[in-house]
């Protein structure tokens, strides 16, 4: 399947928003986490719980980044991007959380990390990418062999 010039350059942009959702990440920063999160974005946590809103979304990881996941890096590798419409796409990351003090509780692994998969859609408004869902869910069992 080939892939137009346009597309590549979204691809690209959408590729960093994720690195720069890993940095505001690993600085404990929720205001650059949340940069890109629309007004109205649902987000699923790896729990279940839902909140609505970029304020809910901003509140909900400083709270995390001040507390359980304070001192820990986010990396994410894209496992699938798909452009539902030049102005929609949907992306499939595997995330891990390392560095944890501590898992979550209920939540095993071998490794110490959190490992989840993260699906995120965003919208293209005003020429950038923004998240309109975040869903993430805790991978159970072993974590995935590396890509």
């Amino acid at each position: 399947m080939s892939i137009s010039p346009l597309e590549q350059a979204d691809a690209r942009a959408i590729e960093e928003r994720i690195a720069s959702e890993d940095d505001a990440w690993t600085r404990g920063d929720a205001i650059a986490f949340s940069k890109w999160v629309l007004p109205d974005c649902v987000f699923t946590n790896i729990r279940g719980g839902v909140f609505v809103g970029h304020d809910d979304f901003e509140t909900q990881h400083d709270r995390i980044f001040a507390t359980i996941y304070k001192g820990t890096r986010l990396s994410q590798t894209i496992d699938y991007l798909r452009f539902l419409r030049p102005d929609v796409a949907v992306v499939d990351t595997a995330a891990a959380v390392i560095g944890l003090k501590h898992l979550p509780p209920g939540i095993q692994s071998p490794d110490g990390a959190l490992h989840t998969k993260l699906v995120q859609v965003l919208v293209k408004e005003r020429g950038e990418w923004w998240i309109a869902s975040y869903h993430n869910v805790e991978i159970k069992g072993p974590p995935p062999p590396p890509a």
